[in-house]
């Protein structure tokens, strides 16, 4: 059975320099659809927003687009913000090296940001800074 794609980013995104020292280990702040209540920041929401099917004449192909959003959170101190920023530039370094497709050592994959904006979250206030970047991610879902 394949693994889900989501589970497959989760487990990249462990074996990832740099992850772990901006979202720990125990636990690794990286969570399906929503914060979990309590954690810690920084941390990131992985949500899956569509897919796109590839059709051709025998078939669905196993290669497929997925977007997925992944949503930073942090606070609203300098220290903060610059984790923020340090995810940020972590995460599009990692969605541009991501291989979901099975074949290691290309020089690069076709997954790309597509979005990349501002979010606030008013609790506690004075509120929280989000980061969101939405990302195409192009996979092999027989894997």
């Amino acid at each position: 059975m394949a693994t889900p794609i989501k589970d497959r980013i989760r487990s990249a995104a462990i074996a990832y320099p740099g992850f772990t020292a901006l979202l720990g280990t125990n636990p690794f702040r990286w969570y399906d659809q929503q914060l979990v209540q309590g954690s810690a920041f920084p941390a990131v929401v992985v949500s899956l927003i569509s897919q796109v099917d590839i059709d051709a004449i025998v078939g669905r192909m196993p290669m497929i687009f997925t977007r997925v959003q992944f949503t930073i959170w942090s606070v609203n101190t300098p220290t903060g913000m610059a984790s923020l920023a340090s995810i940020e530039a972590l995460l599009k370094d990692f969605v541009d090296s991501l291989n979901l497709v099975g074949i290691s050592g290309l020089c690069s994959y076709s997954n790309r940001v597509v979005s990349s904006r501002d979010g606030w979250f008013p609790r506690p206030e004075p509120g929280n800074p989000q980061r969101l970047i939405d990302a195409m991610v192009y996979a092999n879902e027989s894997l």
